[in-house]
């Protein structure tokens, strides 16, 4: 998915991506999100640590970067992701 913010475009690969991207002010470049994500979410389990890091940045949660794997789990298991 394309992103645009101002005259800067991003390539977001993955549903993290996309949200990280959003929160820094980027918009779909053209149509609408929706239309563009996969049809099936990931579940968060089978994300990256990037991807469970970048969630957890865009909620708020302090010290996510020092984590492990299991720990962001453990932390972002009651957070609700689609918001």
């Amino acid at each position: 998915m394309i992103l645009k913010r101002g005259n800067v475009e991003r390539i977001a690969e993955d549903d993290a991506m996309i949200r990280k991207f959003m929160a820094d002010g980027f918009k779909p470049a053209g149509g609408d999100i929706a239309d563009t994500r996969p049809e099936a979410a990931k579940s968060i389990s089978d994300m990256s640590i990037g991807e469970l890091k970048a969630i957890a940045k865009e909620k708020g949660i302090e010290s996510a970067g020092s984590l492990k794997k299991d720990e962001l789990l453990a932390v972002l298991k009651d957070v609700n992701l689609d918001d």
